[in-house]
């Protein structure tokens, strides 16, 4: 292994220059759930309490995986596809092709290409109307609202009689910010029956970031190389903005508290656990792969244990200060309307583009801050994105060496998985798309899956592989290292106990689907289930496909 390592080494792209690999990473792993996910489920499960199990599954959870994923990438010099041909699933006794953990995850890099790029096309829409002399979320009378629309106003018109208004409204009223996310940019249908006509608004905007996505890694890494100091850099530093605007605000503090005091009682409920481990899994995209291919950029004797660690303690950093910004903002929108801050708080893309932008409306010039949030937002999700289509694009080229012996061959690739792409995501700019959307969000990248293949991942190497085997790999390229009773802990045991626990709650504690008072139908639902069958089918369906392949029993 050491010497095909060596071998692939010297055809392979690298990063420019060391720190190409961290600032790619961060970019990829610091994304939207850091902004919106991880604070509201901090808040829902406990506040402070929360972040106990949060902290736990950062350390035995995502750093453990952080560095198998950059080790077994740098290791093996080779992105996903040709890794995992190294790692013989029946301990050396085959001559195997790459293994179906491999394709599992590309399944589901293939899913994440595919629905990211739908949140970043409503934010362009939320960007684009932050320009208007007033923020059309704040008033009624447009063509979208209807005679149930609520009017609270800015900064400068609130007051106490319309307050009392949206405190004491009836269950009819609806916030005019609800309002222009539902009916303007949703222009959301009864359900997912009716997916009705495409929203040409959006369509445009999607167009554009395909093309924005295409050119910053058509090239490969030493182009995106040059890209990533940008994206990655540039959110924190508006974040951080938006925090210490949001900490001056009146009432921040109730938001603050809202967010950090815990409430230990939660932490006998296995949810709460289970919600922090599903968020590092989420935040780190664990099983998915794109670390592997990212590491295999680097040089061999690079330090990737270094990295690891820092990636994990970015990640969770930005996530702690993400919650600070947001629940700073909502405890003044609460403030303000007169009302409690879980009234104002809410989940998924409500919080993004319901409370947040009404919470923006109150604020002194609020086209400013919206549409620096916004821009925040975009380029959180935009270095996410075109690193999980670097790693697609990637195990095309190198599953054929037809497709690598043209010239152009990278160029062409690109185009053709962003135009395939582009067309199953139009199905998610039209009417009922919220609904598919929502979909590929709870199955097929989300959820039971992605700990199934987390599990097999490390399980994988730990225990079929060897981890006698992989530390000689560690040391050949590290030298002497310490932490390995740690990582012999997390990788045989601590990890694939987590991973099976969390697959066996969810399987076990099926929910129907619904998005606010609509519920999916049994279709849908079994389309989801499907979605998430498609990655992981393979680790179970590979095996047994070799094992008949070589024309042996399974008791052999």
């Amino acid at each position: 292994m050491e010497m095909e390592a060596r071998k692939t080494k010297q055809a392979r792209q690298r990063w420019n220059r060391p720190c190409d690999f961290l600032f790619a990473t961060v970019g990829y792993f610091v994304g939207l759930g850091n902004v919106w996910r991880f604070p509201y489920l901090c808040f829902e499960n406990g506040g402070g309490a929360f972040l106990i199990p949060y902290i736990l599954s950062v350390v035995f959870l995502a750093i453990p995986v952080l560095i198998l994923e950059s080790s077994f990438g740098q290791y093996c010099q080779a992105g996903v596809l040709k890794s995992w041909s190294r790692v013989p699933i029946f301990k050396g006794k085959l001559s195997l092709p790459p293994s179906g953990v491999g394709y599992a995850g590309i399944v589901c890099v293939f899913h994440s290409n595919v629905f990211y790029v739908i949140i970043l096309t409503w934010v362009i829409k939320y960007m684009v109307a932050s320009c208007r002399s007033v923020l059309p979320w704040t008033t009624c009378g447009n063509k979208w609202n209807t005679e149930n629309c609520l009017q609270f106003g800015s900064f400068t018109h609130l007051n106490s009689t319309n307050a009392t208004l949206l405190r004491n409204s009836s269950q009819n009223a609806i916030s005019a910010a609800e309002e222009f996310w539902s009916k303007e940019v949703l222009g959301k249908s009864p359900g997912i029956e009716h997916l009705g006509s495409l929203r040409i608004d959006l369509v445009l905007y999607f167009v554009i970031l395909w093309v924005a996505v295409y050119f910053s890694i058509f090239k490969g890494i030493k182009w995106s190389s040059k890209i990533v100091y940008v994206t990655a850099t540039l959110p924190i530093i508006l974040i951080v903005v938006v925090l210490v605007r949001g900490c001056t605000l009146d009432g921040a503090a109730d938001g603050i508290y809202f967010y950090l005091v815990p409430d230990m009682a939660k932490l006998l409920k296995l949810e709460v656990w289970v919600s922090a481990a599903t968020q590092v899994a989420y935040s780190v995209g664990t099983g998915l792969g794109t670390l592997v291919l990212l590491g295999s950029f680097n040089d061999y004797n690079h330090n990737f244990l270094r990295d690891s660690i820092i990636m994990g303690l970015c990640n969770s950093l930005s996530s702690f200060i993400s919650g600070f910004a947001v629940f700073a903002s909502l405890g003044f929108m609460a403030n303000q309307l007169n009302t409690t801050l879980p009234e104002v708080a809410q989940s998924g893309p409500g919080l993004i583009f319901i409370a947040y932008p009404q919470s923006i409306a109150l604020l002194p010039f609020p086209q400013i801050w919206s549409f620096l949030f916004f821009v925040t937002l975009l380029f959180l999700g935009f270095d996410s994105q075109f690193v999980l289509l670097e790693a697609f694009v990637n195990f095309v080229i190198d599953g054929s060496s037809r497709i690598r012996a043209y010239k152009w061959h990278r160029e062409f690739v690109t185009g053709v998985v962003c135009f395939v792409m582009f067309l199953i995501g139009l199905l998610m700019v039209t009417e009922g798309g919220i609904y598919i959307f929502e979909i590929y969000n709870t199955y097929a990248v989300a959820g039971w899956c992605l700990f199934l293949l987390a599990g097999a991942e490390v399980v994988g190497i730990a225990w079929f592989y060897g981890l006698d085997n992989y530390y000689r790999g560690f040391t050949h390229m590290l030298g002497p290292f310490r932490g390995r009773l740690y990582l012999t802990l997390c990788w045989k045991f601590i990890i694939p106990a987590i991973c099976l626990s969390v697959v066996v709650y969810f399987l076990a504690g099926l929910k129907p689907l619904k998005i606010g008072n609509y519920i999916f139908p049994v279709w849908a639902e079994c389309i989801g289930h499907l979605m998430s069958l498609s990655s992981v089918i393979f680790i179970p369906g590979y095996a047994v496909y070799i094992k008949l392949a070589s024309g042996k029993s399974f008791s052999e």
